[in-house]
């Protein structure tokens, strides 16, 4: 490894720390080498700017008396493309470290609002609510109106119903932690147990999740069967 690469890779060090927070706090699809590797660069990109849009300010506060004597100040990180040899400022690596963190939970509290998705939705520039599909984007928005869902198990013959405490999914299985749940049977409406907390785990299409569970009287399921069959 020259010279060359080791300061490439110590000036990322910013756009890696906050890589890191963002990737480990939002739900997202995986990143491969070369995205992390990308998001790494935009995110030290993004850490650097910050730096050098506080050291400007800085310096126009300290000289707002007489602005055309400032002698404003450059980061050393925007010198690399005319020079052949970087000089690493270990000061701005170690401020852009510590910088990264702040502005790393700044963009993992935006990807969790959706601030970006929620804009371009409601100004019709795009359909596409990010990476999250639409399981996620359910169990979110149920979490955020009562917090409680129910959960049909097919196979298992079972009515779960509980708090929504984890969700997640994977590229094989749609993951749920619910708390203070009760189990029914599907069939009877029989209580099976009660526990503090439950762990979900079904492939694809095993899981319906729904937020309230109405139960149709006998009448009107008598006159819905009625019609139907009036139908055929």
């Amino acid at each position: 490894m020259n010279t060359l690469t080791v300061s490439l890779v110590t000036i990322m060090i910013p756009g890696v720390i906050m890589a890191l927070i963002y990737d480990t706090y939002t739900q997202h699809k995986s990143w491969d080498s070369f995205r992390y590797v990308l998001m790494s660069v935009v995110f030290g990109i993004v850490t650097y700017l910050a730096m050098q849009a506080a050291v400007s300010l800085f310096q126009l506060i300290a000289g707002i008396g007489d602005t055309k004597s400032i002698n404003w100040r450059l980061l050393s990180v925007w010198s690399i493309p005319n020079e052949e040899k970087i000089a690493i400022n270990p000061l701005e690596i170690l401020l852009g470290g510590l910088c990264a963190i702040p502005l790393g939970l700044i963009a993992v509290y935006l990807a969790t609002k959706r601030t970006f998705h929620e804009l371009l939705l409601r100004k019709g520039i795009s359909n596409k609510y990010g990476d999250d599909n639409a399981f996620i984007r359910s169990v979110e928005i149920m979490h955020r109106n009562t917090g409680q869902c129910y959960v049909l198990l097919h196979e298992n013959n079972m009515l779960i119903h509980g708090t929504v405490y984890l969700y997640n999914e994977n590229e094989k299985t749609q993951e749920l932690g619910l708390l203070n749940a009760t189990v029914l049977s599907s069939e009877t409406g029989t209580v099976l147990w009660t526990t503090g907390f439950i762990y979900l785990s079904k492939e694809y299409g095993k899981m319906v999740v729904f937020e309230n569970y109405i139960e149709v009287p006998h009448d009107k399921e008598s006159d819905a069967e009625n019609n139907q069959n009036a139908d055929l």
